[in-house]
């Protein structure tokens, strides 16, 4: 067998990997308020009705929500540790059901296991340029009211996706144009 197919193999794997990696950089510098304002246009565009940018459990930022038919605000945290875990007792004290995001797969409880799994699955597709999503290591926390379908059947993975983070980050009035709903129940 001839050496130069596989020099050619290996040299697409490198500068896919290298191509793939210099598209992530560059979002990983996402910083909390353009994940938070991600958070809150996903959430509005998908039925949630925004209500304002808060602090709970001390000092972890959340995107509030109010949802239709939904007793209670829904809360997003969009930018999560498994570390920063205990803090949301506060939410399923209040009875509130937590549910953790990562891309697309949903968990009821944290699992790391399952995280690196898919951060591994992730991580390898970007190198080669086969995903939209980059593969950082944080979740999204979702505490919504109990019968909250409509929490439920929210579409998060545009949370990771290297395009749409780019574009919030790039427009100066996202941040502007997400006003508390007056309307909204308090």
């Amino acid at each position: 067998m001839r050496a130069w197919p596989l020099h050619v193999v290996f040299s697409t794997i490198l500068l896919g990997s290298l191509a793939g990696k210099e598209r992530a950089i560059d979002v990983l510098e996402a910083d909390d308020a353009t994940l938070q304002t991600a958070a809150a246009r996903i959430g509005q565009l998908q039925g949630l009705d925004f209500r304002e940018y808060a602090k709970v459990a001390g000092n972890l930022p959340v995107v509030v929500f109010e949802a239709p038919g939904c007793s209670e605000p829904v809360l997003v945290v969009a930018h999560m540790f498994f570390e920063e875990e205990p803090v949301m007792h506060v939410a399923r004290d209040r009875g509130n059901i937590v549910r953790y995001v990562y891309i697309d797969r949903v968990w009821d409880k944290p699992d790391r296991l399952a995280r690196l799994v898919e951060r591994m699955k992730y991580a390898a597709l970007a190198s080669f340029g086969l995903t939209p999503y980059v593969p950082w290591g944080h979740l999204l926390l979702v505490a919504s009211p109990p019968r909250c379908e409509v929490a439920a059947a929210i579409d998060w993975r545009n949370m990771w996706n290297r395009d749409y983070i780019a574009t919030v980050r790039a427009d100066p009035e996202a941040t502007a144009s997400l006003r508390p709903n007056n309307n909204a129940r308090r």
